[in-house]
């Protein structure tokens, strides 16, 4: 029940990417963001209301800490997502599983396995194949605030490693998301806001905010008590396959060569990585 649970989640994260790309020819990333996390926000306090958790030694911290990690990822993730393709974004943030070992290699000087190495040369030889496709300018400058994006993310995978277990779930997620919620506002003074409201946008933030945000979290940290790490990451690994193939069913995308060739070589770097890690 616990892999199945988990291979949803990841099915799910897979539209996502397609879903946000669409909305953002309409509204600005600052926008979509602030309103998404504002949402996702009062749906934790709700939940931390009613479950009453108390608060721990560090709890603001801590939250606010994994709150810019997270921060960073979804701005630049968004950011990117105006320029570059449902596909490529995610096969690109699928990287930061990659970055995890880099970070606790060199920021804590944590020895690794050969073959975690391994599957970062993989996934490096897979984002040279994508930067050898021909595109424009602008998609390649999507790409490369994708890949900052996933240094975040792995940022906040790493720390989430070391402090989550110190607080209950629910208000650290709540401040988490809090941080989020507010530092998205910062957007608003960097770019021109615009908005296309209406019952679209409505259940697109509905959908990203609740359902892939904070219930999320939740299934993510129920399922990975009932499996086991190595079973998850390759579950987890899964998500920018699975963002392609609607890219392509919904959207259109053509997935050239080296899309596909990429890609798969960046997946199979996850695998290998996470294999060694586990």
């Amino acid at each position: 029940m616990a892999d199945l649970s988990l291979l949803a989640l990841t099915l799910l994260w897979g539209t996502t990417f397609f879903v946000v790309n669409r909305t953002l020819v309409g509204t600005s990333p600052g926008v979509f963001l602030g309103l998404r996390f504002l949402l996702a926000t009062g749906v934790a306090g709700a939940i931390w209301l009613v479950r009453r958790d108390r608060l721990t030694p560090g709890l603001w911290r801590d939250g606010a800490r994994l709150g810019v990690a997270m921060l960073a990822g979804f701005a630049f993730q968004t950011e990117g997502l105006q320029l570059t393709t449902p596909a490529r974004s995610a096969f690109l943030t699928g990287m930061s599983v990659l970055f995890v070992p880099v970070i606790e290699r060199f920021g804590y000087r944590r020895a690794l396995p050969r073959a975690a190495w391994l599957g970062a040369v993989l996934a490096v030889v897979g984002l040279g194949v994508l930067s050898g496709a021909t595109v424009g300018a602008g998609v390649r400058l999507g790409d490369l605030l994708t890949l900052v994006a996933s240094v975040a993310f792995a940022l906040h995978i790493v720390w989430t490693a070391e402090r989550s277990a110190r607080h209950p779930l629910v208000p650290l997620t709540f401040v988490q998301l809090g941080v989020t919620c507010v530092g998205s506002t910062l957007l608003l003074g960097l770019e021109p806001a615009r908005i296309a409201a209406g019952p679209g946008l409505a259940l697109v933030l509905a959908y990203t905010g609740v359902v892939m945000t904070t219930g999320a979290f939740f299934v993510q940290n129920w399922g990975q008590r009932h499996t086991t790490a190595t079973r998850a990451a390759l579950i987890f690994a899964l998500e920018p396959v699975f963002a392609a193939l609607f890219s392509n069913l919904l959207g259109g995308e053509r997935l050239g060569v080296e899309l596909l060739a990429g890609g798969g070589l960046i997946v199979a770097g996850v695998v290998v990585s996470e294999l060694a890690r586990t």
